[in-house]
């Protein structure tokens, strides 16, 4: 059977939307997001490489987690975004690479504005972060141009 690679991507990048909805669903019922969700992407990095080779370099990828580590690291001293949220931040990094870290992390801000509202109105002093997650990472997935877009740079 002869088949293109980058026909089998749409379905591989279904992984990080999909995972990060099980992500939210585990960390709204138990406050925590386990490691198996973030290691699933990252095993799935390398595969996700050879469909997509060489429009997307292993390079891009790499420092996508290392900066998605670091602006995890970075928000999450504060207690607001936890270990696990940390983790898959990272994972979510590599998966989309550098160019992504920036708009997921904004729609993933702009989803979890809500949910720290609510938290606040029931004096809760932190909340489950994944749903942000999530949100952010299917925002991007949907439309991965949209911040250009509503900045008018593309």
């Amino acid at each position: 059977m002869h088949f293109r690679r980058q026909s089998l991507s749409p379905w591989i990048d279904l992984l990080p939307v999909v995972m990060s909805v099980i992500a939210s669903i585990v960390d709204l019922r138990r406050r925590e997001i386990p490691d198996t969700i973030w290691i699933v992407i990252l095993v799935m990095v390398p595969i996700r490489i050879w469909f997509l080779w060489p429009a997307v370099s292993p390079w891009h990828l790499v420092i996508g987690a290392i900066a998605a580590l670091l602006l995890g690291c970075l928000v999450g001293r504060g207690d607001r975004f936890g270990g696990g949220d940390v983790k898959l931040f990272a994972a979510l990094g590599a998966w989309f690479g550098i160019a992504a870290v920036v708009p997921l992390a904004l729609w993933a801000a702009v989803a979890g504005l809500p949910l720290a509202i609510i938290a606040a109105w029931r004096g809760q002093t932190d909340f489950a972060y994944g749903p942000a997650i999530a949100i952010g990472v299917l925002t991007h997935w949907l439309s991965p141009n949209l911040l250009g877009q509503l900045g008018g740079w593309a």
